[in-house]
């Protein structure tokens, strides 16, 4: 359990550190690092691991002007917070709507990503959850998070795993943090700009996930200007990660495997 001062704000995180390259890990909207929890030794096995809770969840404090809205504010809190603990080159995997971050700090920084996993993330969300999709989730979005967390679990995930997926973002955060995630997510297209992104990239997509469809991921891989793989896990939902590790975590190292040795498309 470790904090560090990431521009004036506390950020909480956790490491797994045996001197191997360095990985930038990233929750969905609305949750945290224990998200994680059934894949931090898959990772530490090729990674030393600094997983972050992004300003506002779990036990990061909040930013200064409130709930973040937009990737650009999330942006000086990723990039700082390995700023802060001297690392300049780095991996990046993140869920869902941090999918879309990486994307986005890839194209900021594209001196200091090596490399981007997305889980279950698009370039393209707004195609599915743009406009005014997300009108009614302003009058309680942490209901309205809590209630979609289980039905975007894939119908072969038990009742208990979903139940502990959805519960879990009553911990995590507050409403208004938990509507800037869904609000930064939801406005985004990055179609135009991803032929710019030239380094490697991997999508592990449930293809139960009906919320942000893998045809989504596929037309973002379709767009990028790098070498890519592409994993799609037939039994699980919007959260393969958490829902079947048992699939996820082998996937992952083969698709890590694959993504820095033979050439992919």
């Amino acid at each position: 359990m470790s904090y560090v001062q990431v521009n004036g704000v506390r950020i909480y995180y956790e490491s797994r550190i045996s001197g191997k390259p360095p990985l930038l890990l990233c929750h969905g909207a609305g949750q945290d690092t224990i998200s994680w929890r059934f894949n931090l030794d898959t990772f530490a096995d090729i990674f030393d691991v600094y997983a972050l809770d992004l300003p506002g969840h779990g036990k990061s404090a909040l930013a200064p002007g409130g709930a973040i809205d937009d990737y650009t504010g999330f942006l000086p809190y990723a990039a700082g917070f390995m700023a802060e603990l001297g690392i300049n080159r780095y991996t990046y995997v993140g869920h869902s709507f941090a999918g879309g971050l990486g994307l986005h700090l890839a194209l900021a920084y594209p001196d200091r990503v090596d490399a981007l996993v997305l889980i279950d993330g698009t370039g393209c969300p707004s195609k599915a959850w743009g406009g005014d999709a997300f009108s009614v989730v302003s009058v309680n979005p942490v209901d309205w998070l809590e209630v979609n967390f289980r039905l975007i679990c894939g119908p072969q995930t038990s009742p208990e795993r979903a139940e502990e997926i959805a519960s879990d973002v009553r911990r995590c955060c507050a409403p208004e943090v938990a509507l800037g995630d869904i609000a930064a997510f939801a406005k985004t297209d990055l179609r135009d700009r991803l032929p710019q992104v030239k380094i490697p990239v991997g999508f592990i997509h449930g293809a139960e996930d009906w919320s942000i469809p893998s045809e989504l991921g596929r037309e973002t891989q379709a767009l990028l200007g790098g070498k890519t793989v592409f994993k799609l896990l037939d039994e699980a939902g919007h959260f393969p990660h958490t829902e079947r590790p048992d699939l996820f975590n082998p996937a992952f190292s083969e698709l890590w495997r694959e993504l820095t040795s033979a050439k992919a498309g």
